[in-house]
């Protein structure tokens, strides 16, 4: 999947498939991983059959999928969504379930598949509201973007530079991440940076901004904060990852990272390319002085 909107359903493919459904009880929208597709199935009045099988209504191509993995069942109160004793679990809005009525908005975790269930009374507006979180979030973890972090950056430098005020960006790398996805597999890599992407954003501000822009590569945009405080507010970010374990269905596992970070005033040119360099290079400094530290 693309979070580019050309690559994204329009409004007619929307309506096709609409017609299609067989008085749909709502709709599977296909969220992630990147590069499969946006698509929406119909959810009709038949159970669908959920799995890596080729004999499934919805065949994943997922080595984390069990053949069978999971069944939605309409009944009268809406869709239940059963898990038919998978290998790697059903989640239902990244917890695990056995049995659990869908609403609409829920998202559903089949392997590393990730889709969102929409009702499908007022179809159109969630669907759009889905796609425009597409635009801006990223699917896995929650956070924004790469897109909209550079927008952001975009922004706010002009504004730094047009009121010479401060402005400071923190990039944060987890360190050994490739060891985690060797050891422990994708699907228990993907669930740690969730868990680092929650523990974080308890300590970013409305005014800021935390997005994903690479595998295992964070960005927080720190308006109004000089260099100074944002060496503060990386350590503690640095703190609250390295300092206690992350407790995953499959492992616990401990890990560091490392931060670097850019700071102006307002009173230089500077493009995001830039101002992205200068953080970047910080990072690097820091993994080669041993990870688990800042770089400023």
């Amino acid at each position: 999947m693309s979070t580019d909107a050309t690559t994204l359903l329009t409004t007619s493919a929307l309506d096709a498939v609409r017609r299609q459904g067989d008085a749909a009880r709502g709709y599977l929208i296909h969220l992630y991983p990147p590069g499969q597709g946006t698509w929406l199935m119909p959810v009709t009045s038949r159970p669908l059959l959920i799995g890596r099988d080729a004999g499934c209504d919805l065949e994943l191509a997922d080595t984390g999928v069990s053949r069978e993995h999971a069944r939605l069942e309409p009944n009268n109160e809406g869709v239940l969504l059963v898990d038919l004793n998978s290998t790697n679990g059903t989640y239902l809005n990244d917890a695990p379930v056995a049995r659990q009525r869908l609403s609409s908005g829920d998202r559903l975790r089949i392997g590393n598949q990730i889709f969102k269930f929409l009702a499908s009374d007022d179809l159109e507006a969630q669907y759009h509201e889905t796609i425009y979180a597409l635009m801006i979030d990223d699917v896995l973890t929650g956070v924004r973007n790469k897109r909209y972090l550079f927008e952001t950056l975009e922004r706010e430098l002009s504004r730094s530079r047009r009121h010479e005020r401060p402005l400071s960006l923190v990039l944060f790398d987890l360190d050994h991440f490739k060891g985690v996805n060797d050891e422990f597999g994708h699907l228990t890599g993907d669930d740690l940076l969730r868990e680092v992407c929650r523990r974080v954003s308890s300590t970013v501000r409305l005014e800021e901004v935390f997005a994903r822009f690479g595998g295992e590569e964070f960005a927080i945009v720190l308006p109004e904060v000089r260099g100074a405080e944002a060496v503060h507010f990386g350590e503690r970010v640095r703190g609250l990852i390295a300092d206690s374990p992350f407790v995953l269905p499959a492992a616990t596992i401990a890990i560091t990272v490392s931060v670097g970070i850019a700071s102006t005033t307002g009173d230089e040119n500077l493009s995001v390319a830039d101002f992205m360099r200068r953080a970047d290079e910080k990072l690097y400094e820091a993994k080669r002085a041993g990870r688990n530290r800042l770089a400023y």
